[in-house]
């Protein structure tokens, strides 16, 4: 362990995938626990935010289950206002001592606050974008890039055909992780 006790680990988790999973089993062999900051907290059900933070959030817990390494954040957006981004994470979040997000605005709105955010490592190249689009297109390899539990969970809660409703109605001119359009 590093020493710091606690990492906080920032994503919007639209869904939970092979990648996040990855980076948060990577976090807990070098932290004592990981706080999972959902982002995005009050944004849902439109294609770029499907899932709810409480859907999330449950998503995590299937897989993981009750970890008690883990702890779990929600945090609304800011409107865009990346110097209120530090702020929200002091009040959404638990105490932490490290902050990990390979995402560039992060990094740079939690700058303004003198915080320095680590990236983590990549695991493959997963992308929750992808996972939505095969999602909305039926295509069955979304189920790959996902824990068995997510997979369950998502179908459950009947998201593949959110997902299909969200596409028909907002998905014109969208484009995948390459930016190549759908």
């Amino acid at each position: 362990m590093s020493g710091e006790a606690r990492a906080l680990f920032i994503g919007r988790f639209q869904p939970l995938h092979w990648g996040h999973v990855k980076v948060v089993e990577w976090l807990l062999s070098q932290h004592d626990e990981v706080v999972v900051a959902i982002g995005s907290a009050d944004r849902a059900l439109t294609f770029e935010n499907p899932f709810t933070p409480g859907e999330r959030v449950e998503m995590f817990l299937r897989h993981f289950g009750r970890n008690c390494r883990l702890v779990y954040c929600t945090v609304p957006d800011t409107g865009s206002s990346a110097s209120l981004w530090g702020a929200y994470l002091r009040h959404w979040c638990p105490r932490h001592h490290a902050i990990y997000s390979n995402n560039p605005w992060v990094a740079a709105a939690l700058s303004y606050w003198g915080v320095k955010v680590r990236g983590h490592p990549q695991f493959g190249s997963y992308s929750a974008t992808t996972v939505r689009l095969l999602m909305a297109r039926g295509d069955e390899r979304w189920r790959e890039l996902v824990p068995s539990a997510v997979a369950a969970y998502i179908e459950e809660i009947h998201g593949v055909e959110r997902m299909r409703a969200l596409y028909a109605t907002e998905g014109s001119g969208l484009s995948d992780s390459r930016g190549t359009l759908l």
